[in-house]
């Protein structure tokens, strides 16, 4: 997920969009789960963004069952969760404080243990609780990571099938592209460059890019290509990861919504399978017969029953809550267990373990220039902006994502970095990105517009952890995130506000820039006092992973070998973002995709039984 600023107060859009929403219940009545006990070849706990693509795919050739704790983020959420500006504006559930807005409909309402290495904060952790998962949540972008970071992945788990070159059918088969509409857009400096090698005829899932594009980010973009961040003519989905490119993003372009797993995956298996969905209900506990998976037991308004799985069971519940739903099902570290009175059916120390989330500060100017957020709030120009949506699914309402930048830190930059710093970065691949740079705009509490540039750690090597209060599923997990455990996630932070800093310095920023920096400001100037705002302000992007790691059997963090299968135990895996073995650049929507994909794929072909 990409966000524009966390660390200020963002001002709202005004009313939401009254525009007409497609009407998401289109699974047959025979397709709703009805509580009670039944068996499926497959049972996939979790309808997120892995859970319904695995389940749709398994459902080409098997039954399958789906358990959902939510429902439709349509009914539930409204247009805050399918116009695509409202995404980055309207989406209040995001909120990082203590003191976020409820909305249990659509959020499960996690909040962290205080993090002791930035000020002691508590953060609320949004984490989508609807049919979609975070894919009904996040802010669209489809950028898959570099091929030097999935060589790691192939590396660290011993399979070669998971080098980028291998892994890109499994990429091509979810995505049917649409080629940037030039006249919508209506920017001559804003063409997208993308590899039409990258992409095929696959489906369900609709990518495309912005019918609009922000003039604040157009300025933005050239400030950081003036730095030395040229444009990248491959695009974000080629495996390489530099320069600079406009974002593609998950979004319907014929009449720019929202298009999540939800509206791609589960709306054609719908159509085209019979796969059952459990909205509304929570699996509690995953049943074993010894050490083999056999059923869940799912709640339903009080409902207690069992889906048995006569083939195996596929836990797809996210970062926080598969290492969770492991643990009080007896899947776990043994003391950890022990201590909560849960029999212990694998003791599996990596459960919960390795928690990556990368963070992300802002270097923030008043600007000149026009945003989507001034348009659609200024009551002269929005009944156009209305209009420009309901009948062409164009201007600002449909834009969501705008422009991103990879680079390895100069060498400027890399000499004022601690020992312990360089030594890190330098284990990595030479072509890895270090820092991503978002050019962003929003609107200041004064209803003044703000340009933001934001600078993200690409690799994180600070680690959290996830375990639980209790053996009750019901119990929040307890989400220790790790923030600036280890020194050199805020040291390269550091260096990227100074990079940021260098770029609002350029002749491009400068043009549209109105007076000196307000975000950090420039009083904070010293490493020292650089340190100290990265750790007061720095905000996650919503891209944590690694809870059940992928690696190979007997490696301390490994939960789930190369074909997602739970060690220790059979018929039982995780499929989804937690299994992923380390945070990799980038934004991981593309990958959760795809790697759904593999799995499937390993499944229908038979292989990877246990």
């Amino acid at each position: 997920m990409m966000i524009l600023s966390l660390s200020v107060a963002v001002a709202f859009v005004g009313a939401l969009v009254p525009c007409s929403l497609a009407v998401p219940l289109r699974i047959r009545a025979d397709q709703v789960g009805t509580p009670g006990d039944a068996t499926f070849d497959y049972v996939v706990i979790g309808g997120g963004t892995a859970g319904l693509t695995i389940a749709a795919r398994l459902s080409e050739f098997a039954s399958v069952a789906v358990i959902e704790a939510g429902g439709y983020y349509q009914t539930d959420y409204g247009n805050a969760s399918v116009v695509p500006l409202l995404s980055l504006t309207g989406i209040d559930v995001i909120d990082p404080s203590e003191t976020f807005p409820h909305r249990p409909e659509i959020d499960w309402e996690l909040v962290t243990q205080p993090q002791t290495n930035a000020g002691g904060r508590k953060v609320h952790y949004a984490q989508g609780k609807t049919l979609g998962g975070s894919s009904a949540l996040n802010t669209m972008s489809y950028v898959r990571s570099s091929a030097s970071a999935y060589q790691r992945w192939a590396d660290l788990v011993g399979d070669n099938s998971y080098t980028f070159d291998n892994l890109l059918p499994y990429f091509k088969k979810s995505v049917r592209l649409t080629p940037p509409n030039l006249t919508k857009r209506n920017a001559v400096n804003a063409t997208p460059e993308y590899d039409t090698n990258s992409f095929g005829a696959g489906s369900p899932l609709d990518v495309s890019w912005n019918n609009w594009v922000d003039p604040t980010i157009t300025w933005l973009a050239k400030s950081l290509q003036s730095i030395g961040l040229a444009i990248n003519p491959k695009g974000w989905s080629s495996g390489q990861l530099n320069g600079g490119s406009w974002v593609p993003s998950t979004i319907d372009p014929a009449h720019a919504t929202r298009e999540s797993s939800q509206t791609s995956f589960l709306d054609y298996a719908a159509g085209n399978t019979r796969l059952v969905v459990y909205p509304h209900s929570m699996a509690s506990k995953i049943l074993f017969k010894g050490t083999t998976a056999t059923g869940v037991s799912v709640n339903t308004a009080g409902t207690t029953y069992t889906l048995s799985a006569s083939k195996e069971i596929i836990v797809s519940a996210g970062v926080f809550h598969s290492p969770q739903l492991l643990m009080v099902s007896g899947v776990g570290p043994k003391a950890t267990l022990e201590s909560k009175s849960i029999a212990v059916v694998a003791d599996l120390p990596g459960v919960g373990q390795n928690l990556r989330d990368p963070v992300s500060v802002n270097v923030a100017h008043f600007v000149s220039t026009t945003n989507a957020q001034g348009v659609v709030a200024n009551p002269v120009t929005q009944p156009e902006a209305l209009r420009q949506y309901q009948e062409d699914a164009a201007g600002p309402y449909s834009s969501a994502a705008g422009y991103i930048s990879y680079e390895r830190l100069t060498n400027e930059l890399r000499s004022t970095l601690l020992d312990t710093t360089r030594a890190a970065l330098a284990k990595l691949p030479s072509d890895s990105p270090e820092v991503q740079f978002i050019a962003g705009t929003f609107l200041w509490t004064n209803g003044s517009a703000m340009g933001s540039m934001s600078a993200t750690i690409c690799n994180t090597f600070s680690r959290g952890s996830v375990t639980i209060s209790s053996s009750n599923a019901s119990d929040a997990p307890v989400i220790d995130l790790g923030w600036f455990s280890d020194p050199a996630d805020g040291d390269v932070l550091v260096a990227g506000i100074k990079r940021l800093r260098q770029a609002w310095a350029s002749d491009p920023a400068q043009s549209i820039s109105l007076g000196a920096e307000v975000i950090p400001g420039d009083s904070v100037s010293t490493d020292e006092q650089l340190l100290a705002f990265v750790k007061a302000n720095a905000n996650m992007i919503w891209h944590p992973s690694s809870t059940c790691s992928m690696g190979k059997q007997g490696d301390a963090d490994a939960v789930v070998d190369s074909q997602a299968r739970v060690f220790g135990v059979q018929r039982l895996r995780v499929v989804d973002i937690s299994i992923f073995p380390l945070s990799i650049p980038g934004h991981p929507q593309a990958s959760v995709y795809m790697v759904a994909e593999k799995i499937a794929d390993i499944i229908k072909k038979g292989g990877g039984v246990q």
